[in-house]
């Protein structure tokens, strides 16, 4: 397995540290313009957002946190790792808050796509969604198989590589496939596991009618995890807003970002560049808290 890390656009993202709730969490940036938050797929972190953000760095800032408990972020004193899509998508409001951005758009893809959906619903901070393989409920996998991910008798790098690479689609260039591999063998099982069953206890039918921004959900076809009737159910149920678009990403599977992040840039550019009122595009950072 080969991994090149050279970035082609020029575009590098910067690594850095802010303090929420007292535990040093982490999170890369790059770009100027305006704020897109970057919410990775279970279990994962922020580098899987780098080639989108070499892509989107031109007109937007890009800010892509690990969660607790993953990449480079300290787990929290509390509880390691949030397990329910409502503390999660707390958490990513008091991290926008710390790194100083108001106003912005959130971009996430899996159960990162579910919170996409969920903090437009409870947020007013949200000026537009782009949720890859975003969802209202996702029922994907039992208590019983959830408990095995942190058996000391199971091996999550060994027993998840066949699941996760079976959700990658065969327009996935090599690199996509590459990168895939190493994230299985970069899992936490705590992680993974309180990521998933937030992801399988999601259900925002009963809210996604509060979204009132602009919202593009995009599937990859070949994503058998993520169903097109998961997706039909997340556009019924937002019918509280007049803005809203669905693009099927044909040969594309669970991690569009990853496996075609040209393709998800100029989707995600188009979008908001139609969508997003000129005041908005204007959008201006404030002074973020201290980093370290």
């Amino acid at each position: 397995m080969h991994i090149n890390s050279e970035s082609r656009h020029g575009r590098e993202a910067i690594g850095r540290y802010v303090m929420i709730r007292g535990v040093r969490a982490y999170y890369e940036c790059a770009g100027r313009g305006v704020p897109i938050l970057l919410l990775h797929t279970a279990g994962r972190d922020g580098r899987q957002w780098h080639r989108v953000m070499e892509t989107l760095g031109d007109r937007y800032r890009l800010y892509a946190p690990d969660l607790p408990g993953h990449g480079k972020s300290y787990p929290l004193a509390s509880q390691p790792c949030l397990d329910t899509v409502d503390h999660i998508a707390e958490w990513l409001r008091e991290f926008s808050a710390a790194v100083g951005i108001e106003q912005f758009v959130v971009m996430g893809c899996s159960v990162g796509g579910n919170l996409a959906l969920l903090m437009a619903a409870k947020f007013s901070e949200v000026l537009a969604v782009i949720a890859l393989q975003g969802a209202a409920r996702t029922p994907t996998f039992t208590e019983k198989t959830l408990e095995l991910f942190t058996h000391p008798q199971v091996n999550l790098m060994h027993s998840n590589m066949d699941f996760s690479m079976s959700l990658v689609g065969s327009k996935a260039d090599d690199f996509a496939r590459s990168f895939s591999e190493w994230g299985v063998q970069s899992i936490t099982p705590l992680a993974q596991q309180a990521d998933l069953r937030a992801y399988t206890r999601c259900d925002t039918r009963d809210v996604l009618n509060r979204v009132t921004c602009p919202v593009l959900i995009a599937r990859g076809t070949e994503d058998w995890l993520v169903t097109s009737e998961m997706v039909q159910e997340a556009l019924y149920a937002l019918n509280g807003t007049n803005h809203t678009e669905f693009h099927a990403l044909n040969g594309l599977g669970h991690f569009p970002h990853l496996e075609a992040p040209e393709v998800v840039s100029k989707m995600t550019d188009d979008f908001l560049v139609k969508h997003l009122a000129q005041d908005q595009c204007s959008a201006t950072l404030s002074t973020p808290a201290a980093s370290i």
